[in-house]
């Protein structure tokens, strides 16, 4: 029996008493209540409205080229002994771009002018001998008709007279080729300076002095002083573009945003591509051939668009901040379309007129309260 009550005092009552100020049983009793999670407060936003646009602009890349490219070549050889212009030079219809040696036209054409000399006494010696033939004929002629000379006679001198004939004229026709030769000749020597024909400016130098000139080769590119702006636009936009409407152009070289004329249309569409070519007059200064270009076509749409600072994306996922009518942010997702002037076409997700974030999307914050409402 004192065993059972060392027992019971000892070991049981302390682990008793351990279990019961563990479960609380010893500590006051405290009242079940929710937990308000506070919430926080984003300062610094920017926001504005899911607008609504009916007439706007596409944006297509395009480059600069010159209205007027001639490539200057050469009509005769010849090793090329003074270039005076370089590239970027502007140069004036007429002026004297380089100089080759003359030399070799030199010689060739006195070469040719012995030529013409020789054809020339050739053909004065079938002249003499078809004169002689043909009073030979007209005598032989005469006599045949009294019957002073027989038909075997006459015919023997009628053919020599043929044949003098004959060789009088090739020797006319070797005069003339050889007359023509020099002529080329001659006037392949105003080739000599190469003169510009346009006034422009040198957009390519492919020549050096002691280089080999030879014709068909590409010497120097001239380009004229006016430009227009080539762009591709997809076959949608064909009846969309006309002939004298006026795009927008921005030119991110020079900084400059400039009107363009259109001014010719390519009727056809390049299968491979589905695009057509469209090709307006830029005029403003500075600018250069190739240079890149951003065109802004004009159409009238009626869709929802945001500014792009307003795009968050993370990975895969796109979407705009919407701010509810309690002040709070929400993620929405949208799916995107064009850009026009700065702003982005959304598709789905957005309505018209709800307040988003338009600057500051990298400080919001799912839930969060929106500062300053």
């Amino acid at each position: 029996m004192k065993v059972v009550v060392r027992y019971v005092v000892f070991l049981l009552l302390p682990v008793t008493l351990v279990i019961l100020w563990l479960s609380g049983s010893f500590h006051p009793k405290i009242a079940a209540e929710e937990i308000v999670q506070e919430t926080r407060t984003v300062k610094g936003l920017e926001l504005g409205k899911v607008e609504v646009v009916e007439v706007t602009h596409s944006v297509f890349s395009g480059r600069i080229v010159a209205e007027e490219r001639v490539e200057v070549s050469t009509r005769m050889s010849g090793y090329v002994v003074k270039v005076y212009v370089d590239e970027g030079t502007r140069v004036r219809k007429g002026q004297v771009l380089l100089r080759i040696d003359p030399s070799g036209i030199r010689s060739r054409i006195e070469e040719a002018e012995r030529k013409v000399l020789q054809a020339e006494r050739a053909y004065k010696a079938s002249l003499a001998r078809f004169r002689v033939a043909k009073r030979t004929y007209e005598r032989f002629e005469k006599l045949l008709r009294e019957g002073a000379v027989t038909d075997q006679e006459f015919d023997e001198v009628r053919a020599r007279f043929e044949e003098a004939k004959e060789n009088l004229e090739t020797a006319r026709l070797q005069v003339e080729i050889a007359k023509e030769n020099l002529k080329r000749l001659r006037s392949d020597l105003r080739y000599v300076e190469i003169k510009s024909p346009i006034d422009g400016y040198v957009s390519e130098r492919r020549v050096d002095p002691g280089d080999l000139a030879t014709p068909g080769r590409v010497l120097l590119v001239v380009e004229g002083r006016k430009h227009r702006v080539e762009v591709n636009l997809p076959e949608d936009y064909v009846g969309k573009v006309n002939l004298g409407d006026r795009l927008k152009v921005r030119i991110e070289a020079l900084g400059k945003t400039v009107s363009a004329t259109v001014v010719e249309i390519d009727p056809h569409v390049d299968p491979s591509t589905r695009t057509f070519r469209v090709e307006a007059e830029v005029k403003t200064g500075g600018i250069k051939s190739g240079m890149f270009a951003k065109v802004f076509v004009p159409e009238e749409v009626r869709t929802l668009v945001v500014p792009e600072t307003a795009i968050y994306r993370r990975w895969d996922f796109t979407g705009v901040w919407v701010v509810a009518e309690d002040g709070t942010l929400d993620l929405r997702f949208v799916r995107t379309g064009r850009r026009f002037d700065g702003k982005v076409e959304v598709l789905t997700g957005l309505r018209e007129g709800e307040r988003i974030v338009v600057q500051g999307v990298e400080r919001a914050c799912e839930g969060c309260r929106v500062g300053g409402l």
